[in-house]
């Protein structure tokens, strides 16, 4: 088959055509390329030039090169503090999250009744605001008149400090972080509910009990969620500032 010459003509109405296309795509992506530009990349690129600034928000930026960094990493005494609380979260933090996630999931897949208002329960906490999560939480875990060590305090438990304590505030936050899991557990019972039953089936008739349908079947078939809310969560994690 020989290819047919296009005129001079049909060039140019090819070329307007694709122009015209690209034209559209990019009226439909505008509201995505300003949001992105204003709300991202400015504020981005402009952290980053601040960066080398000394810059008190009364006067214009002066240039004072690599000297924050250098305070940073060198003399500021709170840095390596907050790194190694940052790294705790992130090791006891994410697993915990992922591990919890995944037991309230299999829970409302196994529910016979109230499924719906269980799954409303577990997601709601994802709706609230984190300083309003927080400032109920500092409530809940008040050392002197919070729920938590008044109801330990009458079993005989002395409760701790929580968040006025170095040693508990993390732990605290932890809990914080377990009563909101609603997002990762929703994307967890998706995951459950798509495993083929055929594979659990196949398995039982092959004598497995539940431990070895959940460790050879059901583990293996989401472990691409469990990897995704793993990066979500260490992402998350290094960003954990408002709630401390």
């Amino acid at each position: 088959m020989t290819a047919v010459a296009l005129t001079p003509e049909r060039r140019r109405a090819k070329r307007r055509a694709a122009w015209r296309r690209r034209r559209l795509v990019l009226l439909l992506m505008s509201p995505w390329i300003v949001g992105f530009s204003v709300f991202f990349a400015y504020p981005l690129i402009s952290n980053a030039y601040l960066s080398f600034t000394h810059y008190d928000l009364l006067s214009h930026p002066r240039w004072i090169g690599t000297s924050n960094y250098e305070f940073l990493f060198e003399k500021d005494p709170v840095i390596w503090t907050a790194v190694k609380n940052t790294l705790w979260l992130v090791a006891i933090m994410v697993p915990l999250q992922v591990v919890f996630a995944i037991g309230v999931a299999i829970a409302l897949q196994r529910a016979r009744r109230g499924v719906g208002f269980f799954r409303t329960v577990f997601y709601l906490p994802t709706l609230a605001p984190p300083v309003a999560a927080t400032l109920g939480f500092v409530f809940l875990l008040n050392p002197a008149t919070g729920p938590v060590n008044t109801l330990l305090g009458k079993v005989g438990i002395e409760g701790p400090l929580w968040f006025n304590s170095p040693s508990w505030s993390k732990p605290g936050l932890v809990l914080l972080a377990l009563w909101g899991i609603g997002n990762t557990m929703i994307i967890f019972l998706a995951a459950l509910l798509d495993v083929p039953k055929h594979l659990y089936e196949s398995a039982e008739l092959d004598g497995a009990n539940a431990l070895n349908r959940f460790r050879w079947v059901t583990l293996p078939s989401i472990s691409p969620v469990i990897l995704f809310s793993v990066v979500i969560g260490v992402i998350e994690a290094l960003q954990y500032f408002t709630q401390a």
